[in-house]
């Protein structure tokens, strides 16, 4: 009898596992019973508590699902994941057109699903136009460098003919005290 008891005592939690996944479209693929009943957000709280290499294979299997069968949770996770700090810089783009898919593929999500992709799509959009607003400063910038740089040789080539005319100047001014006061030198001496 106990040896029955430790099988339905093993057998028990993987099965609750297994229903609550299928009941829950969205749901995590591979974790604790708890994460698994709370849906997405549980999902982006197990990827939080990953460490990069992690988030890396989670990110590796979910593109394997993909390609074998477009699941639209599966889009929406990997839309998830591609948000993370860690990935977000450069996958604004894919994570876009991922939840474009999913909106488009999955004609009833949960509302819960449905919130969430929306609140992802938000993200991006606002993240893009922060990163329009950087290049248009980085631009701005640029062209101000440009500016600063062309006022730079500007006031450097006044300076240096500024430099000139005042070299000009004093030999002109020297010359006149020449003229002006002959020197003693070139006076004939008379004998004493």
């Amino acid at each position: 009898m106990s040896d029955g008891t430790n099988r339905i005592q093993i057998l028990f939690p993987l099965l609750l596992i297994l229903l609550l996944w299928m009941l829950s479209a969205c749901a995590p693929i591979i974790y604790t019973k708890s994460q698994l009943q709370g849906g997405l957000l549980s999902y982006y709280e197990a990827l939080r508590m990953m460490s990069v290499e992690e988030l890396e294979q989670e990110q590796a299997m979910l593109r394997v699902s993909l390609n074998h069968a477009e699941i639209p949770c599966d889009q929406l996770r990997l839309a998830m994941l591609l948000w993370m700090p860690e990935f977000r810089l450069n996958n604004d783009s894919e994570t876009e057109q991922l939840l474009k898919d999913f909106f488009e593929k999955e004609k009833t999500p949960a509302i819960q699903d449905k919130q969430i992709a929306w609140l992802l799509a938000d993200e991006v959009q606002w993240r893009k136009k922060i990163q329009s607003h950087q290049q248009t400063l980085k631009n701005q910038l640029k062209e101000e460098r440009a500016i600063s740089l062309n006022l730079l040789e500007q006031l450097t080539k006044a300076q240096s003919t500024l430099k000139q005319l005042k070299n000009i100047d004093k030999n002109i001014n020297a010359r006149e005290q020449e003229i002006s006061t002959p020197s003693t030198d070139k006076i004939p001496h008379e004998p004493k």
